[in-house]
């Protein structure tokens, strides 16, 4: 487990996304961020102006690689950020 993806806080805004299930593998970590960066919440930042937090995860993401032990999950993070830094938004 990663203690530090148990409860995230999205910098000002007091967001408290999705925790991570206790006990997930680094695979399912994986997966959880892709989804996320994949399908991110939205944050008002000011009185009826909404943003998604997709890049608060794609940082996540990125911190989490150097964490990881799986190749496989790795792998498919790498892909994602990847996949997000050519464009897709």
């Amino acid at each position: 487990l990663h203690p530090s993806l148990q409860y995230f806080y999205f910098e000002s805004f007091e967001y408290e996304p999705e925790k991570i299930p206790e006990g997930a593998t680094d695979l399912e970590i994986a997966l959880f961020l892709i989804g996320h960066i994949d399908n991110p919440c939205e944050v008002e930042v000011s009185a009826g102006q909404m943003e998604n937090i997709r890049d608060f995860y794609i940082r996540e993401a990125e911190r989490m690689l150097s964490q990881m032990e799986s190749s496989d999950a790795k792998h498919l993070l790498e892909l994602k950020i990847k996949e997000y830094e050519q464009g897709k938004h």
